[in-house]
């Protein structure tokens, strides 16, 4: 069967931002569903394509990698239609890896400590959770004063990981109105096509994890 093979669970926040990237870039894929509340992660098929038992992960004719960051490099340089997703220029595409490992490092760390705990244990909010995340929202809303999207006048693949970042505290129905740029930013990524498709399974998780005692 022609094209990458792509592993993923649709709610999961990575594996989101990899299929939004192959959707942007024109990617041609083979959606695997690997089911985490089963183990199938942990199973020895999957565990010969990713032995960190993670997902996401790509089987592209052979060469198998995990981590969701380095696979949307990967399929961007490779086999993407779209290089201003992932700019070959050096200075363009540093820009973009900045923003990733701002994502990775700061803005999902601190939205994920605040929230996941609420979203998925039941638990209160912790105020200095909630001020880190706070700080986190201000770097990005100073991060797009005068741009469209993270880096600037281009969508690229730190939109999407970003994006997925934000979600969680949307899910949570938390408040960002006090973040205008951030705001804008949001609503032109929910105009992006694919981008309903790809999201309203974490959303479908998070109110059926809800809706339970």
């Amino acid at each position: 069967m022609p094209g990458v093979d792509l592993y993923l669970m649709s709610a999961s926040p990575p594996c989101r931002s990899v299929l939004m990237a192959c959707k942007a870039a024109e990617v041609e894929i083979n959606v695997k569903n690997v089911d985490l509340f089963k183990g199938e992660h942990k199973e020895e098929a999957y565990t010969k394509i990713n032995p960190m038992q993670q997902i996401p992960a790509i089987d592209d004719n052979g060469f198998c990698m995990g981590e969701s960051r380095a696979i949307m490099c990967y399929l961007c340089d490779k086999h993407g239609l779209k290089t201003s997703l992932y700019p070959k220029e050096p200075q363009e595409r540093a820009v973009v890896d900045k923003m990733l490992n701002f994502d990775v490092g700061t803005f999902n760390r601190a939205i994920g400590a605040f929230v996941g705990p609420q979203l998925f244990k039941k638990e209160d909010p912790d105020k200095d959770k909630e001020a880190d995340m706070k700080r986190a929202l201000d770097k990005f809303e100073k991060a797009l004063d005068g741009n469209q999207y993270a880096t600037g006048k281009t969508l690229t693949i730190a939109d999407f990981c970003l994006l997925t970042s934000l979600i969680l505290a949307d899910a949570l129905k938390y408040d960002l109105s006090p973040w205008c740029n951030i705001m804008a930013w949001f609503q032109r990524m929910k105009d992006l096509p694919y981008y309903e498709e790809c999201n309203a399974p974490f959303y479908e998780l998070v109110k059926s994890l809800s809706e339970k005692k």
